[in-house]
């Protein structure tokens, strides 16, 4: 049995016995290499999920639905390692209780798909090879490297250049599982924070204030780049945010369910060195 029967099954399973209301997954999409997210409540409806290399997506920010998760029932989820990172760090800001997720995991290697061991919360909370991966694809990995050896002046002519081609349409913001404020800062129009208009200072705002919101809090998964209608290459910042904050903090996020917001969480014995 391949693992795509296999997740079949064993969704169909959860429906049929009532330990789940809902099995959030992929389905066939538009195109022969493209999935849709399917939201299966019966083990009829199972069926219909599809598993393979093309399932990239990262489907933890559905779990957030208002409303979803407020009668107390489980629900199953198909998730790759920056998924389940994704639900960890869910679970440490309070946005999820552990015990009303049941993860389906499975990772892709080299275009090749393997299924996770463990459906709790539990199973996936620690220092796991699997979730701790930072793997980006070579051509993201390869960018990365080129931002680095650029001068300070050409990173920031190159900043320049993608954000103007910003349309403001938030889309990076909808497609974000940690964007989940009930009123974004950008829907504030008394006072205004962050200008609306599509233009340099208000497109520059909106992306590195958001890159900052993400610090510590990015887990990878890069559903803002495929989102975004124009194109911008934005987990290389949030990439970048990443490093900085490994670097300083020794935080990996995503790493468990116990982990403070790094940004958030002060000691009266924390250096400042900061303070001049």
């Amino acid at each position: 049995m391949g693992i795509q029967e296999q997740y079949r099954s064993e969704a169909a399973s959860l429906l049929s016995s009532g330990e789940v209301k809902l099995v959030i997954g992929f389905g066939a999409g538009s195109t022969a290499d493209r999935r849709r997210p399917l939201f299966a409540r019966t083990g009829e409806e199972a069926n219909r999920f599809v598993l393979d290399a093309s399932c990239i997506a990262n489907l933890s920010t559905y779990l957030l639905t208002e409303g979803l998760l407020s009668d107390g029932k489980k629900v199953g989820i198909f998730l790759k390692p920056d998924g389940i990172r994704s639900i960890n760090i869910l679970i440490a800001e309070a946005q999820l209780k552990p015990d009303q997720v049941v993860i389906l995991g499975y990772a892709i290697e080299n275009g090749q798909l393997t299924a996770l061991e463990g459906r709790s919360v539990a199973d996936f909370n620690g220092v796991n090879e699997k979730i701790r991966s930072l793997a980006l694809p070579p051509a993201v990995q390869q960018d990365i490297e080129r931002l680095e050896a650029m001068s300070p002046v050409e990173r920031f002519q190159f900043w320049q250049d993608q954000f103007s081609k910003c349309i403001k349409c938030y889309a990076c913001r909808q497609a974000c599982p940690m964007c989940y404020c009930r009123r974004c800062i950008v829907d504030v129009n008394q006072p205004q924070w962050v200008n609306t208009s599509s233009h340099t200072l208000g497109n520059f705002e909106w992306n590195i204030v958001r890159a900052f919101h993400l610090a510590g809090r990015c887990a990878a998964c890069g559903a803002c780049d495929r989102a975004c209608p124009v194109n911008i290459p934005l987990r290389l910042i949030n990439a970048r945010m990443g490093r900085e904050v490994r670097e300083a903090f020794d935080y990996f996020a995503g790493e468990s369910t116990d982990q403070k917001p790094v940004l958030a969480s002060f000691s009266k014995d924390d250096p400042e060195t900061f303070i001049l």
